[in-house]
């Protein structure tokens, strides 16, 4: 029953206890012995025609919408009009009406016994408190959705002046093709990472570190999953260059500050502040977004009193962000969330080791955050991972494309593996490359394990970007291009053809150049050259890279 419904059944219901009133007024007064108990019913009518009409005007008011407890107030209207017109049939005169004008009103006799009256009591009482129920619920219903009507506009408000980079975030339409971890691997990194996320006493950074191909997005995509499922994400970025939005810091803050308000509601009015006190606040500085839209609402909270609740951002392929001074920083700001107590934001946020964000974290102090490199798990635990993941990838193969069971065998997929560690990339690599639906999966396997240069040369993808970054600043002209490249193949090159690794200080006379030179050199390439903190030898994570 619709609330217009209901309210025509409130109204019959409200006019026929009119009647009950009159009738039992009449006998107040011209029944002596029984007049108390006919003065009790009379006022438990009253009563429940006050709550009605208090429900009429609840659901006139209502615009004609269902309210929550309408199926159930349908009911008990309908019983209750059921139970007062048996009332009043036993209450009212009737036919004695013609009596009663001719001898008067002094022949009436009341017709109910003390019992009969309790009875009628209860049951008047129990419909009020029905009714009052019904009532407060429906009134309760009405007043959070103005409250949360409200909320939506002040947050419609908030999200129109924080312009975000929408698919930047996790499970963005633009990213509903990315893979998470297969289950079954990275399982002891993963309950690493959540244990880290759901301690209070831990560090507020985690700097999951990864050289080009190790699987750095894929774990940040699963660390997101985990979190949101048990309510603990409050936002995240996926950065990724040359994809608009997300290849650039200018909508970093406001991205997350918009997530963050949907996970913490309280801090909708800190954040509004801001932008009143400063429309234009989302196209500032880094520093002045980060302090007036993020750092002081959050500090608000603690004067709130707010008990503190986790919630972890995630930030990925940070050295995907396009200019190198807008990484450092947010490397420098982010600390400063530490400060907010009630808030109780960890940052996990994965990169590649390169230059500018080694640099900025290296002014982080250690208390702040820790980190853990993925190409220096051990191989074992790497290798065991991408067996797995082949084997589930040909298995699906197999499946789809109608292949026998016992292809490619134990032995073929063991040498995949060798040719993958410690890569993930790799082994994805090789799988497209095999189950592309343009051509026949088992023969593709064997011109690819014949011939390796056809693997090597999808490799590139990983690599190129590299190197073409590395030429492509527009302060180098084409002199110091030349070279650029000549350094590469006289550093690079020997590093990669050495069979046995050597340092930085033993290289330098092997190649005739300086020590220092050298390592400036490389620093632009820790994203594919493992390059000890200490005077180990820097070596090549995959041959592929020559």
């Amino acid at each position: 029953m619709d609330a217009l419904s209901s309210a025509a059944s409130v109204i019959a219901v409200i006019q026929l206890t009119g009647s009950l009133v009159k009738l039992c007024g009449g006998y107040i007064q011209e029944v002596k012995d029984e007049r108390d108990e006919i003065f009790t019913l009379q006022r438990a009518i009253t009563g429940l025609q006050g709550t009605l009409q208090d429900l009429l005007i609840l659901l006139q008011s209502n615009d004609g919408i269902a309210l929550p407890s309408s199926s159930r107030l349908a009911s008990n209207i309908t019983n209750c009009l059921s139970d007062l017109q048996a009332l009043e049939a036993k209450i009212d005169p009737g036919k004695g009406k013609k009596l009663m004008r001719k001898v008067g009103l002094r022949a009436l006799k009341w017709p109910l016994k003390r019992a009969e009256v309790e009875g009628a009591i209860q049951i008047l009482e129990r419909y009020k408190t029905s009714f009052l129920l019904s009532l407060q619920v429906d009134q309760t219903s009405l007043i959070v959705g103005v409250a949360q009507n409200t909320d939506r506009m002040n947050q419609n408000m908030d999200l129109a002046k924080l312009e975000g980079a929408m698919e930047a975030e996790f499970e963005s339409f633009a990213n509903r093709d990315e893979v998470q971890c297969l289950q079954g691997t990275r399982t002891e990194l993963l309950q690493q990472i959540m244990e880290w996320a759901m301690s209070p006493s831990q560090k507020s950074i985690f700097w999951l570190k990864g050289m080009a191909g190790t699987g750095k997005s894929t774990i940040s995509r699963t660390v997101a999953r985990s979190l949101k499922d048990a309510n603990h994400l409050g936002a995240s970025f996926f950065f990724k260059r040359g994809e608009g939005d997300r290849g650039n810091a200018k909508k970093f803050f406001p991205t997350l500050i918009r997530q963050l308000m949907l996970r913490i509601s309280e801090l909708r009015s800190g954040v509004q502040k801001a932008l009143d006190d400063d429309p234009d606040i989302a196209s500032k500085s880094l520093k002045e977004q980060f302090e007036k839209l993020l750092l002081q609402p959050l500090l608000y909270l603690d004067q709130l009193g707010r008990q503190p609740q986790t919630a972890v951002m995630v930030i990925d392929a940070l050295d995907e962000c396009e200019h190198d001074q807008d990484i450092r920083n947010i490397l420098r700001l982010l600390p400063f969330l530490q400060k907010a107590k009630a808030g109780r934001l960890r940052i996990f946020l994965t990169s590649r080791p390169e230059l500018p964000i080694s640099a900025g974290f290296a002014d982080i102090t250690d208390h702040e955050y820790q980190d853990l490199a993925l190409h220096e798990i051990p191989e074992e635990v790497t290798e065991h991972d991408i067996h797995l993941f082949l084997q589930d990838r040909f298995t699906k193969i197999k499946h789809d494309r109608y292949i026998a069971p016992d292809w490619p065998g134990d032995d073929v997929i063991q040498e995949l593996v060798t040719m993958s560690v410690p890569l993930f990339i790799s082994a994805a690599t090789v799988c497209r490359y095999i189950e592309n639906a343009k051509w026949e999966p088992k023969s593709r396997l064997a011109e690819l394990l014949r011939d390796q240069a056809k693997y090597v040369s999808r490799m590139d993808k990983t690599y190129l970007p590299i190197l073409t970054r590395l030429l492509d600043d527009q302060e180098t002209d084409e002199s110091e291009q030349r070279q650029l490249l000549q350094e590469f193949q006289q550093i690079v090159g020997v590093i990669i053809l050495l069979a046995v690794p050597l340092s930085i200080n033993a290289l330098s006379p092997f190649l005739g150049i300086e020590a220092d030179q050298i390592s400036n050199r490389l620093d632009s390439f820790r994203s594919v050259l493992s390059i000890p903190s200490d005077q180990g030898p820097p070596w090549c994570l995959r041959l592929s890279f020559a």
